[in-house]
């Protein structure tokens, strides 16, 4: 029995490993992101560049343990599709 929770408890957590990096994909197309801080942020809940578009900077450097400096250069280019002229 312990086997099988074993198994169902590495199962879960592969599945949520892989979700997080299909969902990082997105974010990895923004300059200056990293895989490292991709997959922090979809961890988090941060699953798109829109997503980071809305964050503050104060938000990100809580929640990924970065600087502001870089924080505001994340968020400016996910904010960038905004003031993009169509």
């Amino acid at each position: 029995m312990r086997n099988r929770a074993r198994n169902a408890l590495l199962t879960a957590a592969i599945v949520g490993e892989e979700q997080v990096e299909a969902s990082a994909g997105d974010l990895l197309s923004l300059e200056g992101m990293d895989a490292e801080t991709a997959r922090t942020l979809a961890s988090k809940g941060v699953h798109t560049t829109e997503d980071l578009a809305e964050l503050a900077v104060d938000e990100l450097t809580e929640m990924a343990a970065m600087d502001a400096e870089r924080a505001k250069q994340l968020i400016m280019a996910a904010r960038a599709p905004w003031f993009a002229q169509g």
